[in-house]
Formats: structure tokens, C-alpha cells, sequence
């Protein structure tokens, strides 16, 4: 009897190796797929630990096993469901193979490594599910589980026991959507929808009705949500609401209050179409804010919406330090990332066409992104100032870029020299968009001039020859812009153009608070002797560095041995970064010229801090090596935050960035203000998206008392 219980508790045998390889699992109730453990989604987000895997070893005496899909497992798994034999035909036919394949009561359950770029969506005919792509969020039952009636499942050909996540093959991105059109050119009526919606199908469908004549019958929605659940309760086995194959939690009175939100918006939208009157919800009383900061907390932990890690600024040595820490002591508003950006575009312009290591020069082109008001064009002024200081001003280029000739007809008598832009945004936006010959061509004549550092830049023809033609130009870039000018003058496809892998971008904080000064230090002496040293200094001519038979007067740096090695591995570091990067990940054109600008940088932290006969040690490229990865951190978070690949990405982030985060204090935005602030969308635009961020769990409501009136109030959850 003993051992019979032991092999009933299937999660406590099999646990600890699916772990080991890497698998977030979590148990089961026996011959049950519901789960036996509360809050099991943020195991979507995390592994469990092993105090936690021992505790519910020891706390069942039967029990299943299922693989938490997603983030944490680094698994998806397309699971049909269907006992339709013509469209499992057609279904293992074109899915994409993978041997880690699991069978249990019908169809089966194949699995694939998670991208990232996966979401649980469900596919359905005629009310009945054919199959599901599931992703965060969501769960599957493994091998030797017990299904409900009685079948053991068993692996297909491999099990997942034999592979780490990482080995799986990926699914193609397009194969999913291409058996869904397969299925849809016979069955027309096939839907598909992201996890989270609800549809008028299969058990939920006297659900469904039944929601409707409450809602018709004006109830208010505690009685509602209540009847709702007591029906369910007791004409459905297992129920609809707690049925985690349906649900991302088993919260019965949640699930049944989504069900109620959504009927109630697809009402309204009909009644919307027939200008009819709307339906409105009852509602008894306010959810308390006590209530309210309770639940909130628990969804929270729930999606694992905690701050990852940041990576920290590096910290400089040498000119670098002393010339971000005199910006910093001259700014009304300290931005520690805006300086440092400025004090490298200073060093970039005196080291260029002087040093070479790697045949690379070291200009480089930098952005700052902060928003207005928050002290961006402080740094910028100071770098003109320090120029001016040391008598070094005609290293200063152009102001703004009119069109292509004014980036190229000055280059043969001016190969060196620092742009400084304020408010690039509509530069950026010019020369992306390429509204215009001039303005297209920028883009292409600013990624030459890049990567032409080091050998002959051709210029351009015109009627009177050619113009620009020079060797060696050295142009670099200081440029500013707001968070907004930002996305309106970057889109995804302008990334993969490859100029703005060619910016170091810097974010400023613009919360960061004000401080009045008393007095305006100057750059100290030696700094500034420094500097003139570094600008006057003439490299002797370099018979190794030649370009079309002429010798340049050009220093290599040198490297130590032990920074050689090091640069070898971060230089296959980022080259396998870019070698598994999915190619329609819009970060790869900055991947690629990871190691460029690290080696950019590397060399000009080495200046800075051994002067002219500095050579490339441990500390330079540690330095380096951190801000680049500082810098491609931020540069995803820009990416995700910032840059859109459609116009609707763009309206939905419009509306969200208006609607506080929700805490204790926050009185979070009444629909009228909101409405007033995107007024551009339209009603019915606006009112689409909010239902949309509303089933996703991204925005949060309620009805407040305000001055005597109810208002509809709006919070983010993050």
C-alpha cells in the first residue's frame, strides 16, 4: 500500500529531474489537470525553488505533474484537442516537427523552445477548441500523469527528460498562422483569439445567455457575478470558472466578473452600431481602496511584475571622469548618463584621426534622450564651452543637417569635427522617413561617413564634380532629442536601415530634481592642458597604415596580452548574439555593431586615462564592455517602449501613457479627462482600446465619487 502511494505521487518522483533541466513544473491534483497549488501562473515567471518543490513533494500522497509554459520553462507547446480526423491529418502534416511529443486521451502535445515572442492563443470550430499555441499564462500535463478518465500519458517518441529547454527547435513564426489558414479555406467559420477573450461556445454558452439577461434585467453586479458563479457551480463539471484550462487563475468570482465586463462591452458595441441606448452596470459600492491595494498586490505577484535588475553606469577614469564630473557640477539638473555621453563625444572629436586600434577610429555618434526640461542641452553647452576654453573651437560642425550636401561639401577641409544637435527628433524623423531626396539619402551618407573613418569617403557628383571626397573623415555626433521626438522619428524598419546601431543612445531621468546653483566651476587646468595636449599632438607617419599608396599619419594603440584574450571572448560573445538573434528581431542591427562600438570606446577610455602612450588594459575594456551592455539594455527598453511597428502599437501606448500607475494615492484619470487628452483617437477608438488593456490586465477601473457624481476612474497595473 505504501509503495502504491509513492507511485501515485507522480509530482514528487518526477519533479526534481524535470528541474534539473531546467523546467518550471508545478503539481497537480491526481487524475485531475486543475492545479494543486494556488497562484501557480507565477511559475510562468520564475522557477520554483526548492524549499518549494520539497514542501509539495510532502504535501500530497497522489498527485499529477504539468510544465508551466512560457518565460521561466522556456517552452511553448502546440497542444490539439480536436477528434476530427481530416484536420489532425492536416495538422501533423504541416506543424512543424519536434520528436518531444506527449499523447494522452486525443490528439497530442508537441513542444518547442520559447522566443519570447509567443502568446497563448486558442483556435476554435464550431464552439469546440481544435488547438492552442500555449505560452505564458498557461500549463500542459506530462507523462506518467493520469488523465480525468483513467489514460496514462505517455511520450511519443522523446521526452522532455532527455533535453534542456535551450535544445528544442523553435517554431517557425509563420507556421502556426499558415495551418490556421489551411483549416480556414475549409472551415470558414474557424476563429482564433488571444488568451483572455471569451466566447459565446461549447460549455459556456447557457454562461453566456445567462449573462446577458442579467445585464438586461439590471442587476446589479455583485448579484450578477454571485449568480453567475452558483450556476456554473451547479450545471457545469468542472466548472467554467475555475477550470485552468480556460482561466490564467481559478478565482471563480474573477473569472466571472471578466465574463460580465465583456458581455457588457459587446452589448454596448452593438447598441453603439444602432445608436441605442447603452446598458449600465449597478453598481452597490465602490471596491474599497484597502481591497483594492490588496488584490492589485496579489496580481502583481501573481504576473511577476517585479523590477528586473538594472545594469548600473560605468564609472570612467582619466579625462572621461574629470570632464562628466565638471558637466555634472555645472547642471542645474544632474543627469549622470547625459554627461558621460557628452564627455565621450569630447574625447571622440581630439582622438580622431590620430589613434587606430583594431583599424577602427575611434568617432563615434551619441544621442541623448530626455524629456523636456529635464537638462539634456547642459552637456552639450558645456562641450562647446570647453572647445572654446582651449582655443580649439573650429573642431565644431554643423548645428543641424539641411540636406545631404551640407553633410558631405565641407568634409575635404573639415575631416574632423564634433555635429551638436538639439532636438534631433525631426532630423531623425527627415532622414527615416526620407520625405524627401536630401532627406532619404541622409541616412545611407551618415552610415558611410561611420564606417568610411578609416579609409576614402567617395562623396557625391554633381554638375561641377564631385563633392566631399576625402580621406579619413572622422565625423561625430552629439545630438539630443525628447522621448517623444524620439518615437515619432524612429520606427522598427528605420532600425533595420542600421543607422541607429551606429548611435550610442543615453536616457536621462526626468524626474530627476532641480538643485540652484552658486557657482560655475571651470574645468580644472591639467584637464584642460590635457586636452590641448591630446588635440595638438601630430602621430608620426604610419607606413603600415596606407590608403591607395599614401602612408597616414595615424598612432596604432596597443593592447596588452590579457586584453587581447578578453576581447577575443567578448567579440565571440557578440557574435553569437547576433549568430541566434531571431533575423526579424528589430535589436539585431544593434547587435551587430556591438563589438565595433565597444572597441570604439575601449580605445578612447584607454586615452583617457594614459594619455597619448596609453595602451588598452583589463580596466579599459571593462569599461567598455559595461557600457555597451548598459547602453543595448536601454536600447531594448527604447525598442519596447518607444518604437512601434504600426500605427495602432502607437495609439494604444497614447492612451496608456495617460493613465497613472495605481497606488494608495493616486486618484488615478476619470474617462472625461482621459477622453479630453486623446481626443485625436475618437470615441470608439479609444473606447476599443481600453476594453482591450482592460481583458488583458493592463488597466484597472472603478467608479469613484467625485464632487457628487460617479466617475469612471482609470489606473495601469504596471
Amino acid at each position: 500500500m505504501s509503495n502504491d502511494i509513492t507511485n501515485k505521487n507522480i509530482f514528487k518522483n518526477y519533479a526534481p529531474q524535470f528541474i534539473d533541466k531546467g523546467y518550471s513544473v508545478i503539481p497537480d491534483k491526481y487524475e485531475s489537470k486543475i492545479p494543486a497549488i494556488k497562484a501557480w501562473t507565477d511559475y510562468c515567471e520564475r522557477m520554483p525553488t526548492e524549499a518549494e518543490v520539497r514542501s509539495w513533494s510532502n504535501s500530497f500522497q497522489q498527485s499529477n505533474i504539468s510544465l508551466v509554459c512560457g518565460e521561466a520553462s522556456g517552452v511553448i507547446a502546440i497542444d490539439v484537442d480536436t477528434e476530427d480526423e481530416e484536420i489532425l491529418e492536416l495538422i501533423r502534416e504541416h506543424l512543424f516537427p519536434s520528436p518531444y511529443e506527449k499523447i494522452g486521451n486525443k490528439g497530442f502535445t508537441r513542444f518547442y523552445r520559447y522566443t519570447g515572442t509567443e502568446s497563448t492563443t486558442i483556435f476554435k470550430h464550431n464552439g469546440s477548441v481544435l488547438f492552442e499555441l500555449l505560452s505564458n499564462g498557461k500549463k500542459t500535463t506530462l507523462p506518467p500523469s493520469i488523465h480525468p478518465n483513467g489514460v496514462t500519458y505517455r511520450w511519443l517518441d522523446k521526452s522532455l527528460l532527455e533535453v534542456g529547454p535551450e535544445e528544442l527547435p523553435v517554431l517557425p513564426p509563420f507556421n502556426i498562422q499558415r495551418i490556421y489558414d489551411l483549416i480556414r479555406s475549409k472551415y470558414p467559420d474557424t476563429e482564433s483569439a488571444k488568451y483572455g477573450n471569451f466566447t459565446s461556445c461549447g460549455r459556456n454558452d447557457d454562461l453566456t445567455k445567462l449573462c446577458c439577461k442579467l445585464i438586461s434585467e439590471k442587476k446589479d453586479v455583485n448579484t450578477a457575478i454571485s449568480e453567475l458563479v452558483e450556476f456554473d457551480n451547479k450545471n457545469n463539471k468542472p466548472p467554467y470558472f475555475t477550470d485552468p484550462e480556460d482561466h490564467l487563475h481559478l478565482d471563480s468570482f474573477t473569472n466571472a466578473l471578466k465574463m460580465y465586463a465583456y458581455q457588457l462591452n459587446r452589448l454596448n458595441a452593438k447598441h453603439h452600431k444602432k445608436r441605442e441606448e447603452y446598458e449600465t452596470p449597478q453598481i452597490l459600492g465602490a471596491v474599497s481602496s484597502e481591497l483594492k491595494g490588496e488584490l492589485l498586490s496579489k496580481k502583481l505577484q501573481r504576473e511577476g511584475h517585479a523590477e528586473k535588475s538594472k545594469r548600473v553606469l560605468p564609472t570612467a577614469q582619466g579625462v572621461i571622469k574629470s570632464i562628466q564630473t565638471n558637466i555634472l557640477d555645472n547642471s542645474w539638473i544632474k543627469q549622470p548618463d547625459l554627461a558621460l555621453s557628452a564627455s565621450l563625444s569630447l574625447m571622440a572629436v581630439i582622438c580622431s584621426r590620430k589613434f587606430v586600434f583594431a583599424g577602427q577610429s575611434p568617432n563615434l555618434y551619441l544621442l541623448n534622450i530626455s524629456p523636456s526640461g529635464s537638462g539634456k542641452d547642459m552637456p552639450q553647452q558645456q562641450v562647446k564651452r570647453y572647445l572654446t576654453d582651449i582655443g580649439k573651437d573650429y573642431l565644431l560642425g554643423a548645428g543641424d543637417y539641411v540636406s545631404d550636401a551640407s553633410l558631405m561639401d565641407s568634409l575635404a577641409v573639415k575631416p574632423v569635427r564634433l555635429d551638436i544637435m538639439d532636438e534631433m527628433g525631426g532630423i531623425l524623423r527627415s532622414i527615416n522617413k526620407g520625405s524627401s531626396d536630401y532627406g532619404g539619402k541622409m541616412a545611407d551618407i551618415l552610415c558611410e561617413l561611420y564606417t568610411s573613418s578609416n579609409t576614402k569617403f567617395l562623396g557625391r557628383a554633381t554638375a561641377e564634380g564631385v563633392k566631399g571626397s576625402c580621406y579619413r573623415p572622422n565625423v561625430s555626433i552629439l545630438g539630443s532629442t525628447t522621448p517623444t521626438g524620439f518615437s515619432e522619428g524612429v520606427t522598427r524598419s528605420a532600425i533595420e536601415k542600421g543607422l541607429l546601431g551606429r548611435f550610442l543612445v543615453f536616457f536621462g531621468d526626468g524626474k530627476a530634481a532641480a538643485k540652484r546653483l552658486k557657482e560655475f566651476p571651470r574645468l580644472d587646468k591639467e584637464v584642460g592642458e590635457q586636452l590641448r595636449k591630446i588635440i595638438e599632438y601630430q602621430p608620426e607617419v604610419n607606413y603600415d597604415v596606407a590608403i591607395g599608396g599614401i602612408e597616414q599619419n595615424v598612432k596604432n594603440v596597443m593592447a596588452t596580452q590579457e586584453a587581447e584574450q578578453k576581447l577575443d571572448l567578448i567579440f565571440e560573445e557578440f557574435d553569437l548574439m547576433r549568430r541566434e538573434a531571431d533575423k526579424d528581431d528589430p535589436m539585431l542591427p544593434i547587435i551587430c555593431r556591438l563589438y565595433q562600438q565597444c572597441s570604439k570606446v575601449t580605445t578612447l577610455h584607454a586615452i583617457s586615462r594614459g594619455g597619448i602612450d596609453g595602451e588598452i588594459e583589463l580596466s579599459d575594456i571593462d569599461f567598455g564592455y559595461n557600457l555597451v551592455l548598459y547602453y543595448f539594455q536601454n536600447m531594448s527598453d527604447a525598442v519596447d517602449k518607444l518604437v512601434y511597428n504600426t500605427q495602432n502599437e502607437k495609439f494604444y501606448a497614447d492612451v496608456s501613457k495617460h493613465i497613472p500607475i495605481w497606488s494608495e494615492t493616486s486618484e488615478g484619470i476619470t474617462k472625461q479627462k482621459l477622453s479630453i487628452r486623446t481626443r485625436a483617437l475618437g470615441k470608439r477608438r479609444r473606447d476599443e482600446i481600453l476594453m482591450e488593456l482592460t481583458e488583458c490586465g493592463e488597466v484597472i477601473s472603478d467608479v469613484v465619487m467625485i464632487k457628487g457624481r460617479q466617475n469612471l476612474v482609470y489606473w495601469r497595473t504596471k
